[in-house]
């Protein structure tokens, strides 16, 4: 499994990753300059993900740093900070960063850039996920029916979006309605087995159009499946 440095010091943000990344990455966290430092002086990891305001200094002066460390200068490193200006953007990226991401996030988004930039892929069109005639962008979490006349807007609701993400991400695996509980609605939600059915439900519904559909695996869970 992939290993992943979280440096940042809001705790919320720090949930709300592991959140995302922590059913597909080992991931360690640090909230200081410093802890992050040592951390990957001392561990192999993949990929950094970054915030540029630290209790102990700047994240930018950090990626300068592993940048320029043999051994470490090729590791991805991700800025993710509340600074949204122009100006920031070309700073990180001239100290080094591959990839930047503003504050407030969309977690399907962070997922994807992460994969890309594991991949060694460009993650400009990395917030796109295409399955046979669907289209999802996680950025907008937008869903598009695309067709021999042209592209359809399919209107879903958040829980809906990220149901499919979810199976189109591992496009015929069965994911259990466990599964999907724990990586939709988190692990500490009180919601019951039936509401992901109901969800699903109405998500094969708006599917009807496609050559996809959700499929149910009795006891077993749903998967994302052409419908032939």
């Amino acid at each position: 499994m992939k290993k992943i440095i979280v440096i940042d010091d809001d705790q919320d943000i720090l949930a709300l990753v592991k959140h995302s990344l922590s059913r597909d990455f080992e991931v360690a966290f640090a909230d200081t300059v410093s802890a992050g430092e040592r951390l990957i002086a001392q561990g192999d990891y993949d990929l950094v993900i970054l915030d540029e305001n630290l209790p102990d200094g700047f994240g930018t002066e950090l990626l300068q740093r592993v940048k320029s460390t043999d051994g470490k200068e090729d590791i991805p490193i991700v800025m993710l900070t509340q600074r949204k200006e122009l100006k920031d953007k070309l700073n990180a990226f001239e100290a080094g960063a591959d990839d930047y991401i503003s504050k407030p996030f969309e977690p399907l988004e962070l997922l994807a850039r992460v994969n890309a930039r594991l991949r060694g892929t460009n993650p400009k069109n990395s917030n796109l996920l295409e399955r046979e005639d669907l289209k999802l962008d996680l950025t907008n979490q937008h869903l598009t029916l695309i067709k021999e006349e042209g592209e359809q807007e399919i209107s879903l609701t958040p829980i809906e979006f990220k149901i499919l993400y979810q199976l189109a991400r591992e496009e015929g695996v069965v994911r259990s309605r466990t599964d999907l509980l724990e990586t939709v609605w988190g692990k500490n939600q009180n919601v019951i087995d039936r509401t992901v059915d109901q969800h699903v439900s109405k998500l094969r519904k708006k599917l009807e159009g496609s050559r996809m559909t959700v499929k149910s695996l009795h006891k077993k869970g749903y998967l994302l499946a052409p419908l032939f």
